[in-house]
């Protein structure tokens, strides 16, 4: 025992003892590997003026559109508490299990209850940065424990990890960066498990990063797999000649522990695992088509290029894989080859390896695969972080072994990357961005990489000279340093010049109007608003708001903290997406915007106000129910925000007549009627069997000709799958074909009644805009919108009109030709306000009085009268939601293809109904199962290792436990429990001490396997 040991042992003061020990550790410097990546990022986010450094922030791209709006609803889940099984603040409703395991599943995370609401911009920043502190002291630990570096590369290797471009770029997508932190502990416990045959490392590091983003969980099981017969080629090959039984050889069984630690990894991961499959299963799976053809992505060179710094190119499809990770690798890797203390079967596994990875990048099939068989969209490559790692331990070895390799070969590596660098700089490289094509900086690529590739030829020279070498590596950590930090400022910069960025704050135009394109000053524009309402109305109901920030996304429902249908997100439910687009609101793909609608189509799925700005909305059936002055910074304004009620709005759960579910499942295809038939249809379908009409939507026939167009009719065939059984109909269309400029489809008719006229035109996407303009009284055309765009598909307001007005609308062609479906009975409607209230006054009488609920149940009673016996919920249809009618589980259905309903009887009823997804509580149980496993086998290890240590003081033979009988200590001459603090390094818990002489060169490593061969040999 040393002398510092002694004295922190004899030492009562457990802080002073507990500083002692940090102070004395091996792993203390291990600190600045966190902390330099950390600075060094926070260094950019300042050049970036990065909030709190300026008014500028790290959201871009889906960052700002989604992602921050599920870092506002994790933080209001950690602070206020409730079910993180469901959520109604998205599309009417929906699972959020699958939202946490693809987006949101980093431990990280749990910072997010350290600040309040108004910072969590500045909360997902820091986070950030941990991730990337992280990374470096993770990678700084496997380089440790591995490598025998020293101290200053050792530093300078993590640098490069943490801030590698991968890293550094998808800083806009947060849930992806676990997989860098958690990487280098995978594989630490993956040559553990090879060398040692000990598996806790592995299993931990692999179960959190399951848990952290399945998605990087599946590409880093795929490395894993890659990297184990890459390692246990190189260090722990078959050797056993003689062994003739191939399920008896130490290979085998290797494989085998590999394998069931993978099944344990999956197996403590299983509840997040399992809600992201049954996420998968509302749309996801089938979302986009797959070119599995067997083509090449882009040039072999391309991938040197990409080695280098200052070579961003591109986010959206266009773009290659991100593997820039330091000029100095890029050096190391020849020198990799021509070091002599790198074994033969070394180098040949690592061409391999890189010779794997490379077509991976290259061939589209095997990219394929990486991604999960699914194409991405936009974000390529995701997985080309491990090529990053990979070569990062080729450098580690290659500078481990820098005395052994000639300082001819380091000059003439550090000219011949020069040479290259200057042929890519006559090459005139340009990277596309979309229809803009960019060119390869000469200042930020090519400039640079021959400043940075002089001084680490210069540097590495000192480096082999052992009276330098300590001072020389000080140098190159400082170089790398600079290097790391100048390439991170050009990523970061190149991805917001492609991309845009999002204010902090709002800030004023030249106009000296307020700019609402921030994320913090949006959510302030109404959050009072919002506030007033929930604190006012404590009932359960949907809101809306028309008041959008500029540039931003959908999913603010979860900022502001109402239940909403506006929502993005991967992980979509593709049936509801479909039903919300025929009722006429903005939806397609993977997202739904309150855009489109009407008053009867918001009172029918519960949407009781509705935040909007000057103009308030129809007074026949909305009224204020709040308002307040938007908030400028600078100069004031008249603009008021206001909180709309529509006092038609109906509970998520009412009666209607069981005709709804034959009428409105005829209606699921075609496709295209619009959502003024779609609406009239289904509200008459409720009211059939009631004696009231349902004539509410009020259909306006107009005459159609054309100006400057010819117009035709034809048949489109339109394939769908119903059941599993693929179909086909042929949908009927209006052709409107430009002769010459100007062309325009018209529609005439003469306004029935006072009010305001909605009008709603479908299509398939055939990618032919139009404009909207309206004549009334003969009175000049006024601009009503464009259509047919990304959110313009939808019901729109043409505006009010007295009755006998002659209203001529045109239909002005962007393009060549103006396809519109004519599956639909009218284009145009009016409200019968009479008829409204008459309808909902029948619908309300039936609704649910929900005296209860949370965000995953919903509890209270309801009257059904007779014709009315079908309880017709706005909730998405869901297996996982289970109806209790007077405490009676009953039977639920889907309607409207999208829609949970129950059959029940007239009269009276308690009804409940409650959130569990079939088979998540088995997912929980095995997880469980699974985790104390994994606890019961580190006990069992740590007994083992204190009966070893028992055995040895007594002198006795080691005899494993079962196999020495009941007893599971000798029970003579027992000595003192073993000090811990001497026998377990600080990271013991995770990484445990080898127990025998490790060999830390691959020379020694070759030479125990020779040594092995020649020992079988004599045998």
């Amino acid at each position: 025992m040393s002398i510092e040991q002694n004295t922190i042992k004899e030492n009562k003061n457990f802080f002073l003892r507990t500083w002692l020990r940090i102070k004395t550790s091996e792993y203390t410097y291990l600190a600045a590997a966190f902390l330099l990546p950390f600075v060094i990022m926070a260094g950019v986010f300042a050049c970036m003026e990065f909030h709190p450094f300026g008014n500028s922030s790290i959201l871009t791209l889906d960052f700002q559109a989604q992602y921050i709006y599920y870092y506002e609803e994790i933080r209001n889940l950690l602070v206020h508490g409730g079910s993180w099984l469901y959520s109604w603040k998205r599309t009417l409703g929906g699972e959020f299990m699958g939202i946490v395991a693809y987006y949101m599943g980093s431990p990280f995370n749990l910072l997010l209850a350290l600040f309040p609401k108004k910072n969590i911009v500045d909360a997902v920043t820091f986070i950030q940065l941990c991730k990337i502190g992280t990374m470096g002291l993770n990678f700084g630990i496997y380089l440790h424990k591995t490598r025998k570096l020293g101290q200053m590369r050792t530093l300078a290797l993590s640098m490069m990890y943490a801030l590698c471009a991968y890293s550094v770029v998808q800083t806009i997508d947060p849930m992806w960066l676990d997989a860098l932190v958690f990487l280098p502990l995978l594989i630490l416990g993956t040559e553990s498990l090879i060398r040692k045959k000990k598996v806790v490392l592995y299993i931990i590091s692999l179960s959190l990063i399951f848990i952290s983003n399945y998605y990087m969980g599946y590409m880093c099981g795929i490395f894993t797999f890659l990297y184990f017969c890459y390692y246990y080629y190189t260090i722990r090959p078959e050797i056993y000649k003689g062994e003739k039984r191939f399920f008896r050889t130490a290979g085998f069984k290797t494989f085998m522990r590999f394998v069931l630690s993978t099944v344990l990894a999956l197996g403590i991961s299983a509840f997040m695992l399992y809600g992201a499959w049954y996420s998968l299963g509302f749309g996801k799976i089938g979302f986009a088509s797959t070119d599995f053809s067997l083509s090449l992505r882009f040039d072999y060179l391309d991938l040197v290029i990409k080695l280098l710094p200052g070579t961003y190119d591109s986010v959206n499809r266009a773009g290659e894989p991100m593997i820039y990770c330091g000029a100095l690798a890029l050096m190391c890797l020849p020198l990799f080859y021509l070091s002599k203390s790198i074994p033969k079967r070394q180098k040949i596994a690592a061409t391999a390896m890189l010779a794997a990875l490379v077509i991976s990048f290259t061939v589209n099939t095997v990219d394929l695969v990486w991604h999960g068989f699914s194409t991405p969209n936009w974000l390529n490559y995701r997985y080309s972080y491990v090529f990053s790692f990979f070569i990062l331990t080729m450098a580690a070895d290659a500078i481990k072994g820098l005395g052994k390799i000639k300082l001819s070969h380091i000059v003439v590596t550090g000219v011949s990357f020069s040479v290259l660098v200057l042929i890519i700089q006559k090459l005139h490289i340009n990277f596309q961005q979309g229809d803009k094509s960019v060119p390869l900086s000469s200042a930020g690529c090519i400039m640079f990489s021959l400043i940075v590739i002089a001084l680490y030829t210069v540097i590495l020279k000192f480096i082999r000279d052992k009276k330098t070498t300590e001072a020389a590596a000080f140098v190159l950590a400082a170089v790398v340093c600079v290097e790391m930090f100048v390439a991170s400022l050009l990523s970061v910069v190149g991805v917001q010049n492609e991309v845009g960025v999002t204010k902090y704050n709002n800030y004023l135009d030249s106009n000296g109007q307020e700019v609402y394109s921030s994320y913090n000053g949006s959510v302030q524009r109404i959050q009072n608003v919002v506030d007033k309402i929930l604190e006012s109305d404590k009932t359960f109901y949907r809101m809306e708001s028309t008041v959008y920030r500029k540039n931003g996304g959908v999913n603010e429902p979860m900022a502001y903290g109402f239940n909403g249908i506006s929502h993005s997100t991967s992980t979509l439910n593709a049936n509801i997406i479909r039903m919300m687009a025929r009722m006429g609101y903005s939806s397609d793909s993977h997202w739904t915007k309150y855009l489109g609608g009407t008053p009867v189509s918001d009172a029918l799925l519960g949407i009781k106000y509705v935040i909007t700005k000057n103009d308030t909305l129809d007074g026949n059936i909305f009224k204020i129910a709040a308002q307040g002055e938007e908030g400028y910074q600078i100069v004031k304004s008249d603009n008021i925000i206001y909180a709309m009620q529509n006092t038609k709005a109906l509970s998520v759960a009412y009666g209607v007549s069981e005709n709804v579910i034959s009428d409105m499942n005829e209606l699921t295809y075609p496709p295209y009627i619009s959502g003024i038939d779609y609406q009239d249809r289904l509200l008459k379908s409720m009211l059939s069997e009631s004696g009231v009409s349902g004539e509410v939507l009020k259909g306006i026939t107009a005459s159609m000709s054309s100006e400057n167009c010819t117009r035709s009719t034809f048949n489109q065939t339109h394939k769908f799958t119903v059941d599993g059984e693929e179909k086909e109909i042929q949908n009927p269309y209006y052709c409107f074909e430009k002769k010459q400029d100007g062309g325009k489809a018209l529609l005439d008719f003469t306004m029935p009644a006072d009010g305001p006229v909605y009008f709603h035109f479908t299509a398939a996407n055939f990618g032919k805009t139009f404009k909207v303009y309206v004549k009334k009284n003969n009175e000049s055309a006024k601009f009503v919108s464009d259509y047919f765009g990304l959110e313009t598909s939808c019901i729109m307001k043409l505006g009010d009109f007295k009755k006998g007005d002659t209203v001529t609308v045109e239909l002005r062609l962007n393009d060549d030709a103006l396809y519109i479906s004519k599956e639909s009975k009218y284009f145009f409607c009016y409200i019968d306000y009479t008829a409204l209230t008459e309808a909902f006054d029948q619908l309300s009488s039936a609704e649910m009085l929900i005296e209860d609920y949370g965000n995953d149940y919903l509890k209270g009673t309801i009257d059904q009268p007779t014709g009315q016996e079908l309880i017709f919920t706005s909730i998405p249809y869901d297996a996982g939601w289970n109806v209790y009618i007077d405490g009676e589980k009953a039977e639920t259905l889907m309607v409207c293809d999208s829609l949970l309903a129950v059959k029940s009887t007239a009269g009276y009823h308690d009804i409940e109904f409650r959130y569990m997804p079939k088979g998540y509580i088995a997912a929980i149980i095995l997880t469980v199962i699974s985790a104390l496993l994994m606890i019961c086998f580190i006990i069992f290890v740590k007994v083992e290792k204190v009966r070893r240590f028992v055995y040895a003081k007594l002198g006795k033979k080691y005899v494993p436990y079962g196999v020495s009988g009941d007893m599971i200590f000798p029970t003579e001459n027992v000595p003192d429990e073993p000090d811990v603090s001497e026998e377990i390094s600080p990271l013991a818990g995770m990484i445990e001490e080898p127990t025998e002489p490790e060999s830390t060169t691959a020379e020694t490593e070759e030479t125990a396997v020779e040594n092995s061969e020649n020992t079988e040999e004599n045998k």
